[in-house]
């Protein structure tokens, strides 16, 4: 007795042992009814056939190619074609490629239409022989390996590489993929469908243009009838104001129970001024053509952009922020600065946006200007009070160097510059210098510009390392925060409210009101309190023994306003980003112009 108690309890290891070598063994479905019409049909030989087949595929034809080999190599069977056909399963992983589009990629990125056909072609019956039938099996079951591990993939890293479809303007570094990722999806294809849809984003920003996107996917047939230019004040009675209710009610910024009428009435054009807010375009009790023109956009529109976007929170760059961070959106002009349940706004002026030119397209791919402002993932480490504008070399060569041949000791007068002479590393007085003898492509100076209040950069600089030399920064020309479209700068972000950013920054740093004040004095503002006018005093007297020690020589170029850097040591997450669709403060998804021509490059490689 006790012999066979040793024996039931070996048989019962080994069964777990091999069911743990088997990876987490699936029930298996029976194969369908209609399968049994293929008399040939051999398992074991099949079984072979198939792994014969995964010895002799090479790196290209299928994706996490290494992981395919030892699931394959593990389990001994497949996954899509065990016992000849798992209906189920195959049936729920199509359906799901059967609505890629409603995550912003078209179907047959993942082959959804060939493997429809080979489907197609197992279930006619008319495959004849043994090897025609392992062979069709075998394709099927790898190209579906192929297409589901590509869209495991796709919904929890994005389908993309955001360095080509940015036309390398993308300094983040995203997730990586885990190297258990392929495997751990392979081992879930027993619940396929579940484990697919357990990937999909579902926070609130993904999940908000998503429903967007399939109420436009359902009027994608649809052509919007277009609405002529009407020039109407609010309440008055005009022909076809009707259509612009019929399509607000569309677009969602109007209810379904909403009955279109000529009339510009009290419901109607509070409806228009949200439409308006959604897109970027200044509230108005009057009409206008710019809003009639984006109220005549059709559902593709829409599809393309929101499908664009979908793909940008896809791919992980941006995640787990916390709750105390700096996000820039490019597309949208604006900065947020998050400090727990503190949310401070203002507006950015961000790289130009240059006409693109065929040169500039790889494989279909628009490679990003120079002017742009980068995305990209980096840390506030320091703030530089009264920054001297260092002109790097390229504007150097393109815009100063005219300037200089035209007007050299003028510009510099003016423009408050200092030269630097980079062989001897010695200033030098503009007036000894002839430009127009100067090689425009090997300028042996450096231009700066001394601080102040007239200076490029402003009075505060906020810097992040990066290696596109790109950083935050006030500006000398506060009328372009007016503008509604601001690529303006060359690359660099500047921001409407310095002042109050840099409070925010030194605050969480533990400044009190006494430094505060401090920093404050340092810009040229005047003191407030007792203490400062003494921290005024001693300044001024230390500027003083400063300049006095100069050597006569140097004092033709004294600067009596110098940079002064603060570190920071708790550093701030700086996020600049780029989306062209977002969720609004308002509830509503907003649009935004895609300046930098970002959007085609991800259709084209998810199409």
């Amino acid at each position: 007795m006790r012999n066979l108690w040793l024996l039931f309890v070996v048989v019962l290891a080994f069964t777990v042992f091999a069911g743990c070598g088997r990876n987490n063994a699936r029930n298996l479905e029976n194969a369908p009814h209609w399968f049994s019409s293929y008399k040939d049909f051999e398992q074991k030989d099949y079984y072979n056939y198939l792994q014969e087949k995964i010895t002799s595929l090479d790196s290209n034809d299928v994706i996490f190619y290494d992981a395919v080999l030892q699931y394959y190599k593990e389990t001994g069977e497949p996954i899509w074609t065990a016992n000849g056909w798992q209906e189920n399963l195959i049936d729920s992983v199509m359906e799901i490629f059967a609505h890629a589009e409603q995550q912003g990629i078209q179907p047959s990125f993942f082959s959804y239409e060939i493997l429809s056909d080979k489907i197609q072609n197992v279930k006619s019956l008319e495959i004849d022989g043994a090897e025609a039938l392992y062979d069709s099996l075998s394709r099927f079951e790898l190209l579906l390996t192929h297409s589901y591990l590509t869209y495991a993939k796709s919904m929890a890293y994005g389908a993309t590489d955001p360095v080509v479809v940015n036309g390398g303007k993308w300094l983040f570094k995203p997730d990586s993929i885990p190297d258990d990722f392929a495997l751990t999806a392979l081992r879930s294809c027993g619940d396929a469908s579940t484990f697919l849809s357990g990937l999909v984003p579902c926070d609130s920003d993904y999940v908000a243009l998503q429903r967007e996107l399939c109420k436009y996917l359902a009027l994608k047939d649809t052509v919007f009838p277009t609405i002529p230019v009407i020039e109407a004040d609010s309440g008055r009675v005009v022909k076809n104001v009707h259509l612009i209710g019929e399509r607000l009610r569309m677009t969602g910024e109007l209810p379904e129970s909403y009955v279109a009428s000529d009339t510009l009435g009290k419901e109607l054009m509070p409806a228009i001024n949200l439409f308006r807010e959604n897109h970027a375009i200044p509230r108005s009790k009057k009409l206008d053509e710019e809003t009639i023109k984006e109220l005549n956009r059709q559902p593709s529109y829409y599809i393309n952009k929101l499908s664009a976007n979908l793909e940008r929170y896809r791919w992980r760059a941006t995640q787990n922020k916390g709750n105390s961070f700096i996000a820039v959106n490019t597309a949208d002009f604006t900065l947020q600065v998050h400090h727990g349940d503190s949310i401070v706004r203002m507006r950015v002026c961000c790289g130009k946006s240059l006409p693109p030119k065929d040169t500039t397209r790889v494989h279909g791919v628009l490679r990003s200007q120079k002017t742009e402002s980068p995305m990209l993932r980096s840390e506030i480490n320091f703030i530089v009070l009264n920054p001297i504008w260092s002109i790097p070399a390229s504007i150097l060569k393109d815009e100063y160097y005219y300037k200089f041949v035209k007007s050299n000791t003028a510009v510099v007068k003016k423009e408050k510059l200092h030269i630097i002479d980079l062989r001897t590393k010695k200033e030098v007085a503009p007036e000894s210098i002839d430009w127009k003898k100067v090689n425009r492509r090997n300028i042996p100076y450096q231009v700066f510009q001394e601080s102040g209040k007239f200076n490029a950069l402003g009075l505060v600089k906020f810097n992040f390392p990066n290696t596109e030399s790109v950083y935050l920064h006030d500006t000398n020309n506060k009328s372009a925060f007016k503008r509604r479209v601001r690529t303006l700068s060359h690359g660099c972000v500047r921001v409407e409210k310095p002042i109050e950013l840099a409070t925010q920054l030194l605050t969480i740093n533990g400044y009190d009101s006494t430094r505060m004040e401090q920093v404050m004095i340092t810009l040229g503002f005047e003191p407030t309190t007792e203490e400062g006018e003494e921290y005024l005093e001693k300044m001024q007297e230390k500027e003083a023994e400063y300049f006095s020690k100069l050597k006569p020589e140097d004092t033709v170029f004294y600067r009596p306003i110098r940079p002064t850097t603060l570190m920071l040591k708790t550093k701030m997450p700086v996020y600049i980003e780029y989306y062209t669709c977002f969720l609004g403060e308002n509830g509503h998804v907003q649009y935004r112009p895609d300046c930098y021509r970002k959007e085609n490059n991800i259709l084209f490689n998810v199409r």
